[in-house]
């Protein structure tokens, strides 16, 4: 039997991304979408956020994973470093940001079509 296929990025840090707004933000940030499922609608996203960047409080209808590879963010008020993991689940409020004047990157797993919901 073969190796199936397989989607492989080498070096996120250095991948090209397109600028995208979005309500929850007060600017644009960084993305690149790495993969989207046809059948369960999950996306992979790779998200670099600018430095002094601000996001509401706010949710997504699909629970979702963040992996952190450079900087710090702050997520609901606790600050994570680089190699971090952290979980939402489906519906939750959240805020996550870059601390201080930090950028960061990341990846964003969405289980489900991705969405946001500002709630202020």
């Amino acid at each position: 039997m073969e190796p199936g296929n397989a989607i492989i990025a080498s070096d996120l840090s250095t991948a090209e991304l397109r600028p995208s707004r979005n309500v929850v933000y007060d600017r644009e940030i960084g993305v690149r979408l790495l993969h989207e499922d046809p059948l369960s609608g999950a996306e992979h996203y790779l998200i670099r956020y600018p430095p002094g960047l601000t996001s509401r409080l706010h949710r997504h209808t699909a629970a979702h994973t963040i992996v952190l590879l450079e900087g710090r963010l702050a997520v609901n008020g606790v600050v994570v470093g680089p190699g971090s993991y952290c979980h939402f689940f489906a519906g939750e409020a959240m805020r996550h940001e870059p601390v201080d004047d930090e950028g960061s990157l990341f990846v964003i797993i969405f289980d489900g079509p991705s969405d946001a919901e500002a709630l202020e």
